[in-house]
């Protein structure tokens, strides 16, 4: 079964350690990545030259969850009490280089743990009393959803997909699909 994580997407929580780079330039990130096969692959799953990348620090939990963490996972964004962005995890890095390099105006420690997704699909869903059967009503600001939760939407609507379809209208690429 595939995993789902959530994060902040509040502009202003990139003090809490998470950011994200939308539409970013693959022109941008190919000579940090050292791997021929992540080139590759990269090169083979953006092939309009534009990727879509999210980074967290590596403070507190955030390395072991990262870790956790496999290409076709489902991550949600959340802000304001709403799941407002969702993707799947094509690949993921921990490259302090590249990190630097992307949120160059950042002055902290770099978002090194990064995720490389599909294109996010932006929407809302608010997390009201019906949500909280597969959400929690404060989610933190990076986590893992408990696997209680990720059995509640499985039962209820057979899918990760068909739950975020119906809430964002948002349907994943092929490419990415687990049957659960």
């Amino acid at each position: 079964m595939a995993n789902v994580f959530l994060f902040s997407v509040d502009d202003a929580k990139a003090n809490f350690g998470i950011a994200i780079k939308k539409d970013c330039e693959l022109e941008t990130v190919l000579p940090f990545i050292r791997d021929e096969i992540q080139v590759a692959n990269l090169k083979h799953f953006y092939p309009d030259g534009k990727c879509h990348i999210w980074g967290v620090q590596e403070r507190g939990d955030n390395l072991s969850i990262w870790n956790i963490m496999a290409k076709g996972d489902l991550v949600l964004g959340y802000c304001d009490r709403s799941i407002v962005y969702a993707s799947y995890i094509f690949m993921k890095t921990d490259n302090p280089s590249l990190a630097t390099r992307l949120w160059s105006e950042h002055t902290g420690e770099p978002f090194r743990l990064m995720c490389f997704t599909d294109k996010p699909h932006s929407g809302e869903i608010p997390i009201v009393s019906q949500m909280l059967t597969y959400l929690e009503p404060d989610c933190g600001d990076f986590t893992k959803l408990r696997s209680e939760k990720c059995d509640n939407i499985l039962r209820d609507y057979g899918s990760f997909e068909i739950f975020v379809r119906l809430g964002l209208g948002y349907d994943f690429p092929v490419s990415l699909r687990h049957s659960e």
